[in-house]
């Protein structure tokens, strides 16, 4: 058996993290923004407003059309929580979703859609 190899592979696998013990709950959020405002900004607003239970949030939808302001867009995001030491609540979720809608509607002046 080749030690040395064995040792090379470990160093190169990186971290490895336990599984969850708690599930994860998943919000949608849709917000109506000025064609100005990157996804980056918004994400980055989210991940800073979202507070430890926010574990993980992603862009999957930017919609312009009908129903849309022009000069408008509509920018749909899927955020994941989920605690360390604990199975979350609903009130656990709206406080966090609550959060994220004050930081992009005083920051960005993003409206829920």
């Amino acid at each position: 058996m080749n030690l040395e190899l064995l040792g090379e592979l470990r160093c190169k696998m990186g971290h490895v993290h336990a599984l969850p013990k708690f599930p994860a709950v998943s919000r949608d959020i849709a917000v109506v923004v000025d064609e100005t405002v990157g996804s980056g900004t918004m994400l980055e607003t989210i991940r800073k407003s979202g507070g430890k239970n926010l574990e993980d949030v992603r862009l999957f939808d930017i919609y312009r059309g009908t129903g849309i302001p022009e000069g408008k867009k509509s920018m749909a995001f899927s955020l994941e929580l989920r605690s360390d030491d604990r199975t979350l609540t609903d009130a656990d979720s709206e406080a966090v979703m609550s959060k994220v809608l004050a930081a992009v509607a005083g920051k960005l002046d993003a409206q829920l859609r």
